[in-house]
């Protein structure tokens, strides 16, 4: 049991311009306050319930009377976890500007367990859905709908542990909704990005963290929330904190069954890798992205090619599509994951079964006969290898197939910067060897 460390709230509680009562509250009304500690310096506070302070802080901080069903949280204490100092520009306020709430007191202090705050708070406020910036939210949402319709599929530890980072990813928002706040689309996401691994590690007190599940049940989580997804596109910036978690995961349950679950999983996760060459064949303009979008994207679109051109049946084999090369390389490397969701117990026993046999021999074959014409975002793609690895490190790797030539013929290979002196001789003797012919 880990011991609780409880910080008393003590404020100045003179001169409050609203109210908050400890057994009615409401939620959400904020005041500017003065307190000693922080050098008398003035600062944002908000009503707040007991039980939201407990979960938003990991149960380190508490209501002065820990009996009240309300009290007031201050800034620096919610955003920044300190209770002493100089107030920072975010939290501090001048006297009698009392900002106006647009929302129900249920949105500024949650218990965590409803999927509908994001429709109804959080997207109400920043109507981000639809922007690029959109991802890492929706992320959360599916997250927390996975819990309810799908939760049965997994163990007790699993159901316990998908509930409280459920709850966990939602509380680590509800602060962007504080008056004083005005955060961008973007913003908005980095901040749920930042919340994934804190929230798989530690959850909720009494809840386990995803170190402690086993091997295998992770990995039933992970393809479940993959699963989700009808595209990943750049969401992968969101889950790859789950996919890469073991890192962070040391002398725990987790690590302790991972050779144990290769085995049981060799024939139901498939990895491997390929190499590509990049062609340009015209100009295109997209939205702007940054450089970890870019490379999520790119990889989804090719695995996505790959879905379509070898027709996987994705109601029983999910796949998953990703790169850590810098997206404007000409050359780089794409892992590519199978996972059986049959065999991982995700779909109904009635389906068929996945014969990754076939399907690994389909794909060596397209690849090394050149019938892959991959296209993404108008450029062409020619897949020049594929390598099954033995995990997901792929640290170790056999060669499955190389292709000898681009599926085109004419392809212009895509150049750094300008062309250069013996580039631009080679593209004038290609011109002048056209006007010959």
């Amino acid at each position: 049991m880990r011991a609780l460390a409880f910080l008393l709230l003590f404020v100045v509680q003179s001169g409050w311009a609203t109210q908050c009562d400890e057994n009615v509250g409401p939620a959400g009304p904020t005041d500017c306050i003065q307190i000693e500690r922080y050098n008398n310096e003035y600062q944002w506070a908000t009503c707040l319930s007991n039980a939201y302070i407990q979960q938003k802080s990991g149960h380190k901080h508490i209501c002065v009377n820990r009996y009240a069903t309300y009290c007031w949280y201050q800034c620096m204490i919610e955003v920044h976890n300190k209770n002493y100092g100089s107030v920072t520009d975010d939290c501090s306020c001048q006297p009698g500007r009392i900002p106006t709430l647009s929302l129900p007191p249920e949105c500024y202090s949650p218990a965590g367990d409803s999927c509908e705050w994001y429709r109804n708070c959080l997207e109400k406020k920043y109507p981000c859905e639809g922007s690029r910036n959109a991802y890492s939210v929706t992320y959360a949402k599916t997250f927390c709908r996975m819990f309810e319709e799908l939760s049965d599929k997994f163990s007790a530890d699993g159901q316990k542990w998908m509930d409280g980072v459920r709850k966990c990813l939602l509380v680590a928002l509800v602060p962007l909704l504080r008056p004083w706040t005005n955060p961008t689309c973007s913003e908005i996401r980095e901040s749920a990005i930042a919340s994934h691994t804190p929230c798989y590690l530690n959850p909720d007190k009494d809840v386990l963290s995803i170190c402690d599940l086993d091997y295998v049940e992770y990995v039933k989580i992970f393809w479940t929330i993959k699963g989700s997804y009808i595209k990943l596109d750049t969401a992968w910036q969101s889950l790859k904190g789950m996919w890469n978690i073991e890192t962070d995961c040391t002398l725990s349950k987790i690590q302790q069954t991972y050779e144990s679950a290769k085995q049981t999983l060799k024939d139901v996760i498939k990895f491997f890798k390929i190499k590509i060459q990049k062609f340009k064949k015209r100009a295109r303009f997209t939205e702007y992205l940054p450089e970890a979008d870019l490379q999520s994207r790119f990889a989804d679109e090719v695995g996505s090619n790959f879905a379509s051109s070898l027709q996987w049946n994705t109601n029983v084999m999910d796949w998953l599509a990703y790169t850590d090369a810098v997206f404007n390389l000409v050359d780089l490397d794409i892992f590519i994951v199978l996972a059986d969701k049959k065999a991982l117990g995700l779909v109904n026993n009635s389906a068929p079964s996945v014969d990754f046999n076939q399907t690994i021999q389909e794909f060596a074959s397209a690849v090394k006969n050149g019938a892959l014409p991959v296209q993404v975002d108008g450029q062409k793609v020619w897949i020049k290898s594929l390598a099954s690895c033995s995990d997901k490190s792929c640290n170790s790797t056999q060669t499955l197939a190389v292709s000898d030539k681009p599926p085109w013929s004419g392809a212009t290979r895509i150049s750094h910067g300008n062309v250069g002196l013996c580039g631009a001789i080679a593209l004038l003797i290609m011109f002048i060897n056209k006007l010959l012919i």
